[in-house]
C-alpha cells in the first residue's frame, strides 16, 4: 500500500528531506506537522458534515416554508451541533499547535546552528566549511583549500559540513534535495550544517524564483567517502575553478551560462 501511495505522489515524497542527520531532523518536523494537520482538517470536515446532516430537514425546506423564520430580528432555529464537543475539539487543536511549537524549536534551531543539536558535533575542528555562492543563474562552491566548482559540488560522506551560503545579486534559496535548505541573501551569509550519511548522486536547485534563468540553477552533487574526497580535493588547485563533473558514470562540463557571459562573480567577505 505504501508503495502504491508513493507511486501516485512521487513529487510530494521527493520533497521530504532525508539521507542525512539534519535531513532526519527536518523529516521529523515535517511529519509532526503534516499528521496533526490531516487529523485536524479531517475533524473539521466531519464536523461540518455532521452539522449538515443534522439540519437536513431544515435545509431541504422549500423557500416559502422559510417565511416564518425570516421575520425581522428573528434568528433561524437551526440545530448547530454539540457546542461542548466543538469546544473540546478547538481546545485539542490549540494544545496540538502549542505542543508543535515546543517540539519544533529545538531541532529547527539545531539544524541552523552548528553544535546546537544533540547530533551535531560541538568541536568546530570537526567541521568542514564550504562556501556556496548563488548568482543569476548558477551556484559556485568554494572548498577549504580555496579551490571551487561551478554548477556542481563534490562532498564527503559521513562528515559534518557547514554551508556558508550567500548571493551576489538577488535572493536565491539553496536546496540540497533530500538533505537541507537555506536562503541566500545578497551581501549576507546564512549558515546551515549537515552530515550526509549515504554516499551517492544528489542534486541541488534554487527554490526561490530569481529571474529568467531560475530553472537553470540546478546541478549534481557527488557524495563520496571521505578518503576519496580528500584525494579529489588534493588534485584541485587553490584559486582555480573546476568545471567538469565526472562521477557515477556522468561526465558533464559546465561553464558560464548564456546569462552571465562566463563571468565569475566575486563573493562578499565572510561575515558581511
Amino acid at each position: 500500500m505504501s508503495g502504491l501511495i508513493l507511486g501516485i505522489t512521487p513529487d510530494v515524497y521527493h520533497l521530504i528531506p532525508k539521507g542525512s542527520i539534519s535531513g532526519d531532523l527536518i523529516t521529523s518536523i515535517f511529519l509532526a506537522y503534516i499528521l496533526p494537520g490531516i487529523v485536524i482538517g479531517a475533524g473539521f470536515a466531519f464536523w461540518y458534515i455532521y452539522v449538515f446532516i443534522r439540519n437536513w430537514d431544515h435545509i431541504k425546506k422549500k423557500p416559502e416554508e422559510h417565511e416564518d423564520d425570516m421575520r425581522p430580528g428573528r434568528i433561524e432555529a437551526i440545530e448547530r451541533g454539540n457546542k461542548t464537543l466543538f469546544k473540546v475539539f478547538v481546545l485539542f487543536v490549540v494544545l496540538i499547535l502549542l505542543s508543535l511549537m515546543v517540539y519544533d524549536l529545538p531541532p529547527a534551531y539545531g539544524v541552523r546552528v552548528a553544535g546546537a543539536a544533540p547530533s551535531a558535533p560541538t568541536d568546530n575542528h570537526h567541521y568542514m566549511y564550504i562556501d556556496v555562492i548563488g548568482y543569476q543563474w548558477q551556484w559556485i562552491f568554494i572548498y577549504p583549500n580555496g579551490s571551487s566548482t561551478r554548477h556542481f559540488a563534490v562532498l564527503p560522506a559521513d562528515t559534518p559540513i557547514q554551508f556558508n551560503v550567500t548571493s551576489v545579486d538577488v535572493m536565491h534559496s539553496f536546496y540540497l534535495i533530500n538533505v537541507t535548505k537555506v536562503d541566500a541573501f545578497p551581501g549576507h551569509y546564512n549558515f546551515i550544517w549537515t552530515n550526509i550519511t549515504t554516499p551517492g548522486l544528489y542534486y541541488f536547485e534554487c527554490v526561490e524564483l530569481c529571474g529568467l534563468g531560475h530553472a537553470h540553477m540546478r546541478g549534481p552533487v557527488a557524495v563520496i567517502p571521505l578518503k576519496q574526497w580528500e584525494q579529489w580535493e588534493s588534485k584541485q588547485k587553490p584559486g582555480e575553478m573546476n568545471q567538469t563533473f565526472d562521477f557515477f558514470g556522468i561526465c558533464q562540463s559546465y561553464g558560464g551560462n548564456r546569462y552571465d557571459g562566463g563571468i565569475t562573480p566575486t563573493p562578499p567577505s565572510a561575515g558581511d
